[in-house]
């Protein structure tokens, strides 16, 4: 029986290491559960760290750019810091602290990417930007409360962003 659950456990940890397409919440949402859940989320590779870093970072100064609602982009990119963080945390086999800096790590980027002036992408990227931040917001709604009530997460962060923003 042992031998079945260890072969199940391994078998999940393989699958959440796979790579995904565009930004996702797994390692956000592990990580705001615990740590036996962010156990189960698995180990990302140096690469995978680099893509999801790359994807959220366009996604997010892409949304910027578009001028898509302050609000939905402070909130997607408060998603975005936890799922970095924690999964810079996953990479690094690092516990609680380790997510705590890598948030605040990725919050300086997003700083960087509000402030930003450049111009928007094309039109249809535009469109999918404006549905985008407001679907990963209301997704990672819940995980980012819970990181905030497990310590992860300053509640400091969206007021910086929001100020960044304007």
């Amino acid at each position: 029986m042992r031998s079945v659950l260890f072969a199940a456990l391994l078998t999940l940890a393989a699958c959440a290491t796979m790579p995904e397409s565009g930004p996702s919440l797994r390692y956000a949402d592990a990580a705001s559960r615990g740590a036996w859940a962010a156990l189960l989320a698995g180990h990302p590779s140096e690469a995978q760290v680099e893509r999801a870093t790359e994807d959220w970072s366009r996604a997010l100064g892409d949304s910027f750019a578009c001028r898509v609602p302050a609000g939905q982009v402070i909130n997607a990119s408060l998603v975005g810091a936890l799922e970095i963080g924690a999964m810079n945390a996953a990479h690094s086999r690092g516990g609680e602290r380790e997510v705590r800096d890598g948030v605040a790590r990725y919050v300086m980027t997003i700083a960087q990417l509000a402030a930003a002036r450049r111009d928007p992408p094309s039109e249809s990227r535009c469109e999918a930007m404006r549905a985008w931040a407001p679907r990963i917001a209301d997704e990672g709604r819940e995980t980012v409360a819970r990181a905030r009530r497990n310590g992860l997460m300053d509640d400091d962060y969206s007021l910086l962003l929001g100020l960044i923003a304007r």
